[in-house]
């Protein structure tokens, strides 16, 4: 997993930062035509009497977002430093046109989004942009055997400057595929295995054809046999590299866990894992091994609220410098639907990081701690069933032995959603 994906950890966030990660075009082409030989494949086998139902649901979005430090550094004068300008805050506003749909027949079900977005800044014009995302989701079902998804996944989107590797606006392009499929063994065993390619263009400040490029395999064994019950094993393999950097080498990583999920009533849910992760990458950026695991709780504690606390430990990349680091995160959401047309949703994350692996000219990693507390408020309101306000604040902020990477930020922003139904 990219750093750039697990930076500022929260449950629920306003404003997205890209989810999963040369010939340009062709390796785009080909997992497209996959996908559709795939699906094409999928719908002979489905009865032509089959019941087939579809929605499809343009949108529109308008937001305005005020962030007291865009580049996340620790004062204006290492702003001023870098970009000649010692402005911390800037304001900017985002537009967003999409579509989403929803195609069922028979048991299987095809999802699908679409959107462009175009980005503005009051102050710092030099960062206005442009992105997009597009996202195609099949779960499917054959007999009682056999189920599984495949989805395919591109995303354009400004780089995070909390990552530390630019003060210039830089864009990544992330793409990922994925399949899984489940066997059900027999009535009390079931075995899902799938695999993952991910390809992550990410700009660095002195590399700018700098690429992440993983793919992945999964395997699990799990007993269903108990109600309200399942556990079971699980085996991870990746083989990623890090390309156009100088000294950067591959890496391959394993892990394995043992799974544990119960359910009380219909109130209460428990998920928990604990493994085993080691991480070989050539050249300087140094190996590393780590206990891992996760542990989840959820609640619905009465009609209207519901809390969700979960902790994480886990190996990931870290992108701006080629090299790896072990999460620590706890988070806590607590959700509440006030009326039929309010809801409030609180946040609060925290993630401790152990940097490993000195790789990229000119960055630091080895010997650095992290410490990043993540806090948010949002308020949504929905008057009627096609109109969405919502407003929210955000605090976050990261101390680090490393003084360059200290930064405190508070984020405010309201934006509205037109839907087309």
């Amino acid at each position: 997993m990219s750093r750039a994906m697990i930076e500022s950890p929260e449950l629920d966030r306003p404003q997205a930062i890209s989810p999963v990660r040369r010939r340009k075009g062709t390796q785009s082409g080909t997992a497209a035509a996959h996908a559709l030989a795939f699906c094409c494949a999928l719908s002979a086998a489905v009865p032509l009497s089959a019941r087939a139902d579809g929605t499809l649901n343009p949108y529109v979005d308008a937001q305005v977002e005020h962030d007291s430090n865009v580049f996340r550094v620790p004062n204006s004068q290492t702003i001023l430093l870098s970009s000649g300008d010692p402005t911390l805050a800037d304001t900017d506003e985002k537009y967003i046109a999409g579509v989403d749909g929803t195609y069922m027949w028979s048991q299987q079900k095809l999802t699908a989004v679409f959107e462009g977005r175009h980005s503005t800044y009051n102050h710092y014009k030099d960062l206005d942009h442009n992105e997009y995302l597009a996202d195609v989701d099949l779960t499917w079902k054959l007999t009682h055997l056999f189920d599984g998804s495949f989805e395919v996944r591109q995303e354009r989107v400004m780089a995070p400057f909390v990552l530390g590797n630019s003060s210039r606006l830089t864009i990544n392009v992330d793409r990922n595929a994925a399949a899984k499929v489940n066997f059900n063994v027999s009535p009390d065993w079931r075995l899902d295995v799938g695999g993952y390619y991910h390809k992550l263009n990410s700009p660095l400040q002195n590399f700018p054809d700098f690429v992440e490029r993983d793919i992945g395999s999964h395997a699990g064994l799990s007993y269903v046999g108990i109600a309200n019950l399942t556990y079971g094993i699980a085996f991870d393999h990746i083989d990623g590299r890090f390309e156009n950097a100088q000294g950067v080498g591959p890496f391959v990583q394993n892990g394995s866990q043992l799974k544990l999920n119960y359910a009380v009533g219909t109130l209460t849910t428990l998920n928990a894992a604990v493994g085993y992760s080691k991480r070989d990458q050539a050249g300087a950026a140094g190996n590393i091994s780590a206990f891992t695991g996760e542990l989840g709780y959820t609640r619905q504690l009465t009609g209207k609220t519901s809390v969700n606390v979960h902790v994480t430990r886990a190996v990931n990349s870290y992108v701006a410098a080629g090299g790896s680091e072990i999460d620590t995160t706890a988070a806590a959401q607590v959700y509440w639907q006030a009326t039929y047309k309010i809801a409030v949703t609180a946040n609060y994350a925290y993630t401790h990081s152990t940097f490993i692996g000195q790789v990229i000219p000119g960055s630091i990693t080895n010997g650095r701690v992290d410490r990043s507390p993540y806090a948010s408020l949002r308020i949504t309101y929905q008057p009627i069933q096609r109109l969405q306000f919502r407003a929210y604040l955000t605090k976050q902020s990261r101390t680090s032995n490393v003084e360059l990477f200290n930064y405190s930020a508070t984020i405010y922003g309201i934006d509205a959603k037109l839907t087309f139904r």
